[in-house]
Formats: C-alpha cells, sequence, structure tokens
C-alpha cells in the first residue's frame, strides 16, 4: 500500500523538463550553479500554471533561506536572464510572472557562437589536411612561400578547398607538380565559371563528347569522285 501511495504522489508531483543546451551551457550565459536551481524550481511551478509561486516555497524546496533565493533572482535580473514583468488577470487584477525570455535569446546567441566556432575548428581542419596533402604529393614539407600561396588561394581569391584539392590531383595526372601550374588550372576554370569539382567534371564529359563527335566527323568516308580528263583544245 505504501508503494501504491509513493506511486501515485510521484505521478502527481509531475516533471520538469530542461533543455540540454541550458544544461551543458549555463555557466557560458552568466548564470550560476545556484541560480539554474532556483529557475528550476521557478519553472516546476510556472508549468503547472502558478506564475507568480512563493518565494517561502522555493526556499522549503531547496532547503535555503528565503533571503539566498530573493537574491539568485535579483542577479538573474541584473544579469538580463530574467525580467519580473506585470499582467492584467480575467478580473482586471495586476499580476507578477516571471519571463526568462532573455535567458533563451542568451542562449541562442551562445549557440550561434558555438557553432561558428566549431565552424572555425572544422574549416581550420580541412585547411591542414589539405597543406598535408599538397606536401604528400610533393614529397617534401611547403615552404614558407608555397604555404602564403595556398593561404591566399583561400583566403584572397576565396578558391573552394575542394577546387584546390581538385587543382592538384590535375597536377598530379599531368605530370606538372608546381604552384604556378596549379594556379592557371584555378584561374581557367573560374574564368569557365567552374565553381564545383562537379561542374569541372560535368565540363570534362562535355568536352569528352565533342572530341568524339570531331572523331566521328574526320573519319566520314571521302566520296568516290570521277575524274575526267579534259579535252585538249
Amino acid at each position: 500500500m505504501a508503494a501504491q501511495d509513493f506511486l501515485f504522489s510521484y505521478l502527481q508531483a509531475g516533471e520538469t523538463s530542461i533543455s540540454n543546451l541550458l544544461l551543458h551551457h549555463y555557466r557560458e550565459i552568466g548564470m550560476t550553479s545556484g541560480e539554474l536551481l532556483v529557475y528550476l524550481e521557478l519553472k516546476s511551478y510556472i508549468d503547472r500554471g502558478i506564475e507568480n509561486p512563493s518565494i517561502t516555497w522555493i526556499a522549503e524546496n531547496l532547503q535555503t533561506d528565503e533571503r539566498i533565493v530573493y537574491e539568485q533572482i535579483h542577479q538573474m535580473t541584473e544579469h538580463q536572464l530574467l525580467v519580473q514583468r506585470m499582467k492584467r488577470d480575467e478580473e482586471g487584477k495586476e499580476t507578477a510572472y516571471y519571463d526568462f525570455s532573455p535567458m533563451i535569446n542568451r542562449l541562442v546567441g551562445r549557440d550561434g557562437q558555438i557553432k561558428s566556432q566549431q565552424t572555425t575548428v572544422k574549416k581550420a581542419t580541412a585547411r591542414e589536411k589539405l597543406f598535408k596533402e599538397i606536401e604528400s604529393e610533393f614529397g617534401r614539407p611547403l615552404t614558407p612561400m608555397e604555404i602564403t600561396y595556398v593561404n591566399d588561394w583561400l583566403d584572397k581569391d576565396h578558391y573552394d578547398l575542394e577546387m584546390v584539392r581538385l587543382a592538384l590531383k590535375e597536377a598530379v595526372v599531368n605530370g606538372s607538380l608546381r604552384f604556378r601550374y596549379m594556379d592557371s588550372i584555378l584561374l581557367n576554370w573560374r574564368k569557365n565559371n567552374l565553381k564545383t569539382p562537379q561542374e569541372v567534371e560535368q565540363d570534362k564529359q562535355r568536352y569528352q563528347s565533342r572530341q568524339i563527335q570531331q572523331g566521328h566527323q574526320s573519319k566520314r568516308p571521302i566520296p568516290n569522285i570521277p575524274i575526267f580528263k579534259l579535252p585538249d583544245d
């Protein structure tokens, strides 16, 4: 019976969910562990329709002083994570409620920064891999001038990294492992508005098709033209 009572109480109490983004990055948006606990306590009541729960309840649940709870709420307000607003209920009476949208906005902004940092790291890793591929094909470490050459392709000329990699392959196939040759390949592709490896491949296929057609035309049989000997005047 006691187990059934506990199960009923457990289900009756409900659950409070928290975004993993907040759980993993709350410190990065300026929130302390204590403030996070107060937020979760407030949210547990707000989710049940109690928009302005008693500070006494929060303090009792956390087994702390009301003064500390007030201080945590004040700090969240000061750090622009929380806004306490007023609204009128159905009877026209003004009631206070907690608005955590500033915290969500801060978290969204932080998420954008995290993704931007991840993208930067990913690009740096891809560039480092490209340098290693070039060094592997050249059979030696790149000189500072050659490193600058590659960086200029990516940063100043804004060539796609995959296009630089493809130019390296073309140089290997054609037996001309020189940076100037790779540069001329990239420049030629740009003049022909070829921006991706797929477009380069399609252009090659079109070129090969034209060559085949021209080959067929050159192999057409020459018609037999009878030769007449004109009489001497």
